[in-house]
């Protein structure tokens, strides 16, 4: 009997990481869709401290490259809770990025300093961090 288990295991297992396999990959290439759609016009400034520079897609992760004023980026460092509450919130409002995250992607903010690229802080988020559950590949 576990002959067969095994026999039957060995069969079925490549078919599912096949499948794993072909999720991640169109994950991926909607991740390079939404990347390259979100970059265009970038550089662009979101308000007067902040300046989009742009997405990139690193594995199944959508990241957003932007950079911050000094002055910003003290306020942004003397309190990262609020920070990570503020992006959250937002991130969690925007249905785009829920069926992204849905679909096992994460977003990330990586923010520098406007000209010196000094960094400030990394944010990340997944499905659970909006009370979502992502589907598995």
């Amino acid at each position: 009997m576990s002959r067969h288990i095994a026999i039957a295991l060995g069969i079925i297992l490549p078919f599912g990481v096949q499948a794993a396999s072909l999720k991640d990959y169109e994950l991926g290439k909607m991740l390079e869709k939404v990347a390259e759609q979100s970059s265009v016009g970038t550089p662009r400034a979101i308000n007067e401290d902040i300046l989009d520079q742009g997405y990139t897609v690193e594995g199944n992760e959508l990241v957003n490259h932007l950079s911050v004023r000094p002055a910003h980026a003290a306020q942004m460092r003397a309190n990262p809770d609020a920070v990570r509450s503020q992006l959250a919130a937002s991130v969690c409002r925007n249905t785009g990025y829920r069926q992204l995250l849905a679909r096992g992607a994460a977003l990330r903010y990586e923010f520098s300093e406007y000209k010196t690229n000094r960094p400030v802080t990394t944010e990340r988020f997944t499905a659970p961090d909006c009370g979502l559950k992502a589907k598995s590949s």
